[in-house]
């Protein structure tokens, strides 16, 4: 996998088979994550990401799931996990100029509706990139 690569990110799309919604944003999170080695919390965040994306399909799906007994359960660990990766994501951009820093605190860390939204569509892009990488390492 080469983070580096202009390819990656369309590589991300052909696979899964959708845009990105926030795909400059990534842009820029990889440029951050390559430029500081931090790739291997990159990892960890498309990890996180994605179980995020598993637990709201799930919450938003539960009255259907028979199997789904506890829905406060769900709830509990969704927001505790939004907090993880609010917080993975904060620490790879700690490491990032001041415009990247304020951008992605006045895009993604302030509390607002439209944040909210930006951070779920910046997540579910990040699970794109984190099932592409997982198949990557199928292909090795």
């Amino acid at each position: 996998m080469n983070l580096n690569d202009r390819n990656f990110l369309k590589e991300v799309e052909d696979y899964t088979g959708s845009l990105l919604l926030k795909k400059e944003d990534i842009v820029k999170l990889i440029e951050v994550v390559v430029s500081e080695k931090k790739e291997e919390e990159f990892e960890k965040l498309t990890f996180t990401a994605k179980y995020i994306c598993g637990m709201m399909r799930v919450v938003k799906n539960a009255p259907g799931i028979p199997e789904v007994s506890s829905i406060d359960q769900i709830k509990s660990d969704l927001s505790e996990n939004m907090k993880k990766g609010i917080e993975q994501l904060k620490e790879i951009i700690a490491f990032s100029n001041g415009v990247v820093k304020d951008y992605f605190e006045k895009t993604y860390f302030t509390l607002t509706t439209q944040n909210f939204t930006n951070l779920t569509q910046l997540f579910s892009d990040l699970e794109s990139v984190k099932k592409y990488i997982n198949y990557l390492k199928r292909l090795t």
